[in-house]
């Protein structure tokens, strides 16, 4: 057997006991039963109608190499327009609630967003950094956001809020409808 096959002792410890990987098994399952019901609620606030208003629940295990959940509303996803609120569970990390713009969306919603920073640093809020549009990672930076072609804005979540994580989510999902209705 060669050395890149070999176990260590801690990955043989791990591979020995099937607890593990059953109680990371049960929190994706809490995940994914918690994205479920703010789906439901925020759905039932009406910010969206027609296309868009069906929630979406994905889950993966490899976000550079750890298990994920996403909720996505609501979510519009055109090659050229993006208009969507994701909602991310991210093993290891946190919870992070993203509003996504491009496009007619990007050119509809920024002067609300500019005119509601205050409330959305208030509430954690800050725009990303990244160049990657699919980047998922909580990276807030400066508000020099009038030259994007996309425009990413989200908060993050501690896992030591995890017992109020869905109300807090809802606080927040509720500052982000607040520019989608206006």
């Amino acid at each position: 057997m060669g050395p890149n096959v070999r176990l260590s002792a801690e990955e043989l410890r791990l591979v020995s006991d099937p607890a593990w990987i059953l109680t990371k098994n049960s929190i994706i399952r809490k995940v994914v039963e918690l994205f479920g019901e703010l789906s439901g609620e925020w759905r039932e606030m009406g910010v969206v109608a027609g296309r868009g208003s069906e929630p979406r629940i994905s889950r993966g295990e490899q976000h550079k190499g750890l298990p994920w959940v996403m909720l996505d509303y609501p979510r519009v996803f055109g090659k050229e327009d993006v208009l969507a609120v994701r909602t991310m569970f991210w093993w290891g990390h946190y919870f992070s609630i993203t509003m996504h713009l491009k496009g007619t969306h990007l050119r509809t919603y920024l002067p609300v967003i500019l005119s509601k920073r205050g409330e959305l640093e208030r509430a954690g809020f800050g725009p990303g950094t990244s160049e990657d549009e699919w980047e998922h990672e909580h990276q807030p930076g400066e508000w020099e956001i009038a030259d994007r072609r996309f425009l990413k804005v989200s908060a993050k979540i501690g896992f030591d809020q995890w017992d109020q994580a869905a109300e807090i989510l809802t606080d927040k999902f509720i500052v982000l409808a607040r520019i989608l209705i206006t």
